[in-house]
């Protein structure tokens, strides 16, 4: 039997109340435009191709495509995360369209060319992963790219499993981070989930998405590259196809 249940479905939506525009500041959150030139060329976007963000966010990535002259659409559960992502793109003077919503319940069908959702956007929080990866599968046209990542579990297990829980099971992880500073300057604790993949298994729930995994790649935020996956690799990225 598991030993840890899965969170709330919308269990992010308080975090990012919580965090607002300090969740920019933060080290992970500074390597956006060269995650960005490398998934601009690893999914062979063009200027005008359309591109759906599962867990935008506050619009980071979302925002460095637009800049590139790509149609984008955001997606998010935080009503707080999309005041911000429409305020910087506003700022930005690129046109994003952002809308509240569960990726757990995608409305798309073979309407975008890429889709991403990466850097903990909604892909591997925890949620049903399965059920938002055969979402992004409708949402992609004919032979359209993907790329999800998620946290590698053999860093988990050799880096920091000793500081949270991780169920062997169902691979989800739960860590409490004490003292996180929010955006009206209050501290509390707060509560993240994972759920973790090796590479084979991200492949595996690709394939049951009915998507054609093309590789899985190792990568740590603002190093974004095409390595393969070791146990320093703090995070995975799958890019697959939708069938044509």
């Amino acid at each position: 039997m598991s030993g840890l249940q899965p969170p709330e479905r919308n269990w992010y939506a308080a975090l990012a109340d919580h965090l607002g525009t300090t969740y920019l500041g933060y080290e992970f959150a500074q390597g956006t435009e060269q995650e960005v030139d490398f998934l601009f060329t690893a999914l062979s976007l063009k200027p005008g191709a359309r591109l759906l963000d599962v867990g935008t966010g506050p619009g980071r990535h979302a925002i460095g495509f637009a800049r590139r002259g790509v149609q984008v659409v955001g997606i998010d559960i935080s009503p707080r995360f999309l005041a911000i992502a429409r305020n910087d793109a506003s700022d930005a003077g690129v046109p994003v369209s952002f809308f509240e919503m569960d990726a757990q319940d995608l409305p798309f069908e073979d309407e975008f060319d890429v889709v991403i959702s990466i850097c903990e956007g909604a892909f591997g929080l925890g949620l049903d992963d399965l059920k938002i990866l055969r979402g992004i599968r409708r949402a992609l046209k004919p032979g359209g790219h993907t790329a999800v990542s998620a946290p590698n579990t053999f860093y988990v297990l050799g880096r920091v499993a000793d500081q949270a829980e991780f169920d062997p099971v169902t691979s989800l992880f739960r860590r409490t981070i004490s003292g996180v500073v929010g955006e009206n300057g209050t501290s509390r604790d707060v509560v993240m989930w994972n759920s973790c993949y090796t590479p084979r298994e991200l492949e595996w729930i690709a394939n049951g998405a009915g998507l054609d995994p093309e590789v899985v790649n190792g990568i740590t935020s603002g190093e974004f590259a095409a390595e393969v996956p070791t146990r320093d690799h703090p995070e995975l990225l799958l890019l697959a196809r939708k069938p044509v």
